[in-house]
């Protein structure tokens, strides 16, 4: 049984859709990757940041983010690009998922768009060599090329877990 509450209201005549989801695009090793804005906190650039002794080679150290200390990360050998090679200053793109939050290391931030459609993780013309497929929540049409749209938690999850020290040889 229905009750009056459960109905769906059709869309008023004229009124606008919200965008599907709102990206933030950026690049690592010439890969352009999307992440859901919601997980973009800020663009910050460190020129200083702390060597971490005997950390994982995808801790490129340690700063501090008005007062809280963000691991600084090199995603690309996780999503199976070339590392970054140590960088005196690193442009970084701010993510979180729940309590966990990093500075990933970006060579760019693109910009802010909605996208109005996302293709499922396994559309089959999907460029699947870029980026394991374990990171990618969706693809999104960008300038004529298909982006993916990656799994904030999922990576973020695997970087605090360490798996992701054996990134070079998983992905």
């Amino acid at each position: 049984m229905t009750h009056p509450d459960d109905r769906v209201s059709p869309p008023a005549v004229g009124a606008e859709q919200a965008p599907a989801v709102r990206a933030c695009l950026f690049s690592v090793s010439g890969a352009r990757l999307a992440v859901d804005v919601r997980s973009a906190r800020e663009v910050a650039l460190f020129d200083e940041m702390t060597p971490v002794p005997r950390a994982p080679r995808y801790l490129v150290g340690v700063a501090n983010l008005r007062g809280t200390v963000v691991p600084i990360v090199d995603v690309a050998p996780l999503l199976g690009r070339s590392a970054l090679r140590a960088p005196r200053s690193v442009r970084t793109l701010v993510l979180r998922d729940g309590p966990l939050l990093a500075a990933v290391a970006v060579e760019a931030v693109l910009g802010l768009e909605p996208f109005e459609a996302v293709l499922p993780p396994d559309t089959p013309d999907a460029p699947g060599d870029r980026v394991p497929h374990r990171f990618v929540t969706g693809w999104v049409s960008w300038v004529g090329e298909t982006l993916p749209l990656l799994d904030v938690g999922r990576l973020l999850a695997e970087l605090r877990t360490g798996s992701a020290g054996n990134a070079r040889n998983a992905a």
